[in-house]
């Protein structure tokens, strides 16, 4: 039986982060097949995911070549990633500040 079967999970996209994505299409695709290979995936152990060191220890990121893609979960029945930042590895850590 397949422990998967059933499950949802749902994107969402900061203002920030829709920005970036906007003109950055073939990155947005990257990030949502490497969430969902993450939450669903056969090897998820593939993607490369940290969770950030900081103040903020609720955030993760994923590492898409160059790019950085900050995002939070949100539990429940049904889990929720809250996409906050996306851009180059320099960029996103400078940004992390003005996060709440």
């Amino acid at each position: 039986m397949d422990r998967r079967k059933g499950f949802q999970y749902q994107i969402q996209y900061t203002k920030a982060a829709d920005k970036f994505f906007f003109s950055h299409e073939d990155v947005r695709q990257q990030y949502e097949d490497a969430i969902r290979e993450l939450l669903v995936g056969d090897h998820p152990e593939s993607v490369n995911v940290k969770k950030i060191r900081a103040k903020r220890s609720e955030y993760y990121r994923i590492r898409l070549g160059g790019y950085r893609v900050v995002y939070s979960v949100i539990n429940g029945i049904v889990v929720v990633i809250c996409t906050q930042l996306a851009g180059s590895r320099g960029d996103v850590y400078k940004k992390m500040s003005g996060l709440k």
